[in-house]
């Protein structure tokens, strides 16, 4: 296959090369050679480009297949590193003991030009988000978590509150494609009653001057119909956002 590869390379070249001189009009034999050298090759390269995506070398095979290998090689690793803690499911004597959470007060201080903050951005922010769109809009990592956090009732799901946060900090930014979160790494939460969760950590964005602004955040969200996958979503309760002092 290889060698007829190149066969059809060489055959294209030649041909567009010598139908170029053939039909160069008034131009000398030199600049005909010349343009019809460089049509010949860019011809034969789109006859190379087409037979490799109809049948692929060997070699780019194996190469798909190696990192196919990989990926699956590295994937109880990523599960891993995501597990926010040895021991993901809570029973339910652990439940009882959490506290309960208590809204505070939302911010609704108008921001300046020099903010990267929307204007009295708590009003502006979505009041849930179902998991489902979620998933299949931004993030395959949270199928991952999700899986982790396993079936039960009073699972801890701190990973997967850190992730639905993302979209609730972004709407609150003037500029949401510039926005920045920390990894979950440095971030800490703090879990209450009814899979209801406060995660706290930094955040950057670009404001109206084109600075880079830094702000620590905490986002409190919960969990609401669990059990049907379908319905599954998450209500913000509460975000709130602080500028860093540079």
């Amino acid at each position: 296959m290889e060698f007829l590869r190149f066969l059809a390379f060489v055959a294209a070249w030649g041909f567009m090369w010598r139908w170029v001189v053939k039909n160069r009009g008034s131009w000398n034999i030199f600049y005909g050679n010349l343009v019809g050298a460089a049509g010949g090759f860019i011809v034969a390269m789109v006859v190379l480009s087409i037979t490799l995506s109809l049948f692929p070398s060997a070699l780019t095979q194996t190469q798909s297949s190696e990192t196919q290998s990989a990926a699956a090689a590295l994937m109880p690793e990523l599960e891993r590193s995501m597990q926010p803690r040895p021991v993901i499911a809570s029973t339910p004597a652990e439940s009882d003991n959490l506290a309960t959470y208590v809204a505070s007060e939302p911010q609704n201080e108008p921001s300046a030009p020099e903010s990267a903050l929307l204007p009295n951005y708590s009003k502006r922010l979505p009041a849930s988000l179902l998991e489902k769109d979620f998933k299949d809009n931004v993030h395959n990592d949270f199928t991952v978590s999700r899986r982790l956090a396993g079936s039960h009732p009073n699972a801890d799901k701190s990973m997967m509150a850190f992730m639905m946060c993302e979209p609730f900090i972004k709407s609150a930014m003037r500029f949401s494609a510039s926005t920045a979160i920390a990894s979950a790494k440095s971030a800490s939460s703090q879990r209450f009653k009814d899979q209801t969760y406060t995660v706290s950590s930094t955040v950057s964005a670009l404001n109206m001057l084109g600075d880079n602004v830094s702000y620590g955040f905490d986002c409190s969200v919960q969990q609401v119909d669990a059990k049907d996958a379908d319905k599954a979503a998450w209500r913000l309760l509460d975000l709130k956002l602080k500028k860093i002092d540079s």
